[in-house]
């Protein structure tokens, strides 16, 4: 067996393929990031976190393309992000299901008596300005963080070494990526793990990112916008329209790391996990890449070749 190549697919094996695209992102942000960050300091609204954070997502979307296009040899909506008539119907379904589950934490929260919200007094304008910035942000880290944990790297993982494994392995990634979050705890990583298990599963239900991308925002945007919640463990209090007083135990609330650090979020996650798993309302998407289906199409090319090949030969 070669280590290196698989013959029957024509390509390099996954291992291989996965250390070239983190070698490939890592000289590409090393390369676009120093003169991107002079330019967009100069954007005086454009906090420098959120700066880093659009280069790193636009500079992981590039490679995502470029290796794709040039080493898989393969249409880059592949991954995911393709463009049919089942897109509207995906996003509006990971509108309603991530809002739906964020909106049960709140609503028996609120209920039990464990927080109080009070709506700051804004005016029209104010309320547009904070909407659209915190949309903004919540749209580009939920967008960027599928493509980083669901995209191309989880996805030929989960090819060369199985769908267990791949998810396992970027759940716990997802948990570790936030353990410099503020006030972040065991069990808060726990459960974000528990989260990134959430969101593979959508994945790999539809095979569309757009699904997890919609389950992302909403989730996010929701607790911090409307509900006025930290997420995971990060105070936007700027872009909340209201104030949140919370009273209730923090190993069932999650407290100052917000809902994704206590026990309620995590049952919540456990219903919305197998609740996609198992809905028949949820399905793969149109026209979705199925590897599959992709290599028999090859290996059917190449037989017609070889046939007219032989044809034009005798």
């Amino acid at each position: 067996m070669n280590i290196f190549y698989n013959v029957e697919e024509q390509n390099l094996r996954a291992g291989w393929r996965m250390a070239i695209f983190l070698v490939a992102l890592t000289a590409g942000i090393m390369i676009v990031n120093p003169p991107l960050m002079w330019i967009l300091k100069h954007f005086i609204w454009l906090s420098k976190p959120f700066a880093s954070e659009f280069i790193f997502y636009g500079a992981l979307l590039l490679i995502t393309f470029l290796v794709i296009h040039f080493l898989e040899r393969r249409p880059f909506a592949s991954v995911g992000l393709a463009a049919n008539g089942r897109v509207l119907k995906e996003l509006g379904q990971g509108i309603f299901i991530g809002g739906g589950m964020i909106t049960i934490v709140f609503v028996i929260e609120y209920s039990a008596g464990m927080i109080a919200l009070t709506f700051k007094p804004l005016s029209v304008v104010e309320v547009f300005q904070y909407t659209s910035t915190s949309a903004g942000i919540f749209v580009l880290g939920a967008f960027g963080e599928e493509i980083l944990f669901r995209g191309y790297l989880f996805q030929t993982l989960a090819e060369g070494a199985g769908k267990t494994i791949a998810v396992a392995a970027f759940a716990v990634f997802f948990g570790v990526a936030h353990s410099s979050n503020p006030h972040v705890t065991f069990f808060s990583m726990a459960n974000i793990a528990l989260a990134g298990v959430f969101l593979s599963a959508a994945y790999l239900k539809t095979r569309s990112l757009w699904f997890p991308v919609a389950l992302h925002f909403t989730w996010n945007f929701l607790m911090n916008h409307i509900y006025s919640f930290p997420v995971s463990g990060i105070q936007f209090g700027q872009y909340q329209l209201g104030v949140l007083i919370q009273s209730g135990p923090e190993w069932l609330t999650g407290g100052t790391f917000g809902p994704e650090g206590g026990a309620l979020a995590t049952l919540v996650l456990i219903g919305g996990t197998a609740f996609i798993w198992f809905s028949p309302w949820i399905r793969i998407s149109e026209k979705a890449w199925l590897k599959e289906q992709w290599l028999a199409a090859r290996m059917q090319t190449a037989a017609n070749t070889a046939i007219t090949e032989d044809a034009g030969t005798s």
